[in-house]
């Protein structure tokens, strides 16, 4: 029996340039941080006792004889490109729900290779496991999207991570104080909008769109550079909530669906009750509303979004890792 638990993430700057259409012409790059939610993926031996070969539970559960027959993409495709003929009952639980903008797919196919490996007896690299999901979830099943997700859940972490158009992708640990990511955690809430949909139409909107973006996607980019400087600098923390407001505001540009009214009054009335900036997690349309405010605004904030649920989270440190493992 083997366990991997694997990150969630949150992504403060830089999304979209993480795209290959655009960082292998422009470069990208992206400031982001694993949360202390995960998703866990068990792998256990499946003996011959039972007619099929193979079993996975996750919102629904699948007995399969080859791993080909298995619906879920994800599974199936790891499975495949692994080629991993022994039987094997995967099962999926997590923190927060899926299709919410924090990574989820993600950290699921670094889990779900993560822990193969082990069951394997091999331990694979971080650049690994981001590596072979890129080439799972982009590649093999087709899902639209950039790269940051796959190495933040590899990694862990607050990374900087760089996108070149002809050299390998760079993941940098900025050497932050941990009292100034402290400080930065105490300012942050998360709010859970009630949706979970995938957000594939509005990554192909965007892929769709990347020429006309390109203004605002090289400005998103240099914010990440703004945004390191406020976090390495000392300058007031106030000065990062304002940068969110104006990423956000870009943001909304890039796509048709990266906003609606509720999220539109939900993040208007939070700013009325004294939040600086924040920004929708993930490609937009649904998910967490990620919002900075000082601890003297927080009260005020929480009250005009009362009817949402708050999530209580906080930075880690590590990427996917296996915190259980018994011989058969």
């Amino acid at each position: 029996m083997i366990i991997a638990r694997t990150p969630f993430r949150i992504s403060f700057f830089g999304g979209g340039t993480d795209f290959p259409a655009f960082f292998r012409q422009h470069g990208g790059a992206v400031l982001a941080s694993t949360i202390n939610k995960y998703c866990y993926i068990s792998v256990h031996h499946l003996t011959t006792f039972f007619k099929h070969r193979f079993r996975a539970s996750y919102s629904r559960t699948e007995s399969v004889l080859k791993p080909e027959e298995f619906q879920h993409p994800l599974i199936r495709e790891t499975l495949l490109m692994l080629n991993h003929q022994e039987g094997v009952e995967i099962a999926h639980v997590a923190d927060l729900p899926g299709q919410t903008g924090l990574g989820s797919s993600s950290a699921f196919t670094v889990g779900l290779l993560n822990a193969l490996y082990a069951f394997r007896g091999q331990r694979a690299a971080p650049e690994d496991l981001a590596q072979q999901a890129i080439q799972i979830e982009r590649e093999r099943v087709g899902d639209a999207g950039g790269w940051q997700d796959q190495y933040e859940a590899a990694y862990g972490g607050f990374r900087r991570i760089n996108f070149y158009k002809d050299r390998p992708v760079q993941v940098l640990n900025l050497g932050i104080p941990a009292g100034r990511l402290q400080e930065l955690e105490n300012n942050l809430l998360l709010f859970y909008m009630g949706t979970e949909s995938s957000s594939e139409k509005i990554l192909q909107d965007q892929k769709k769109r990347a020429g006309e973006n390109e203004k605002a996607l090289l400005t998103m980019m240099q914010m990440v550079d703004h945004a390191e400087s406020i976090l390495s600098d000392g300058v007031p923390l106030t000065e990062f909530g304002d940068l969110l407001n104006e990423s956000w505001r870009l943001k909304r540009s890039l796509a048709a669906g990266v906003s609606n009214s509720q999220i539109d009054q939900a993040y208007e009335a939070a700013r009325a009750a004294g939040a600086r900036g924040g920004k929708l997690l993930g490609a937009g349309g649904r998910g967490f509303l990620l919002l900075y405010a000082e601890p003297g605004k927080r009260a005020a904030v929480r009250d005009v979004l009362k009817e949402l649920n708050e999530v209580s989270f906080g930075f880690s440190t590590e990427g996917s890792r296996i915190i259980f493992q018994a011989s058969e």
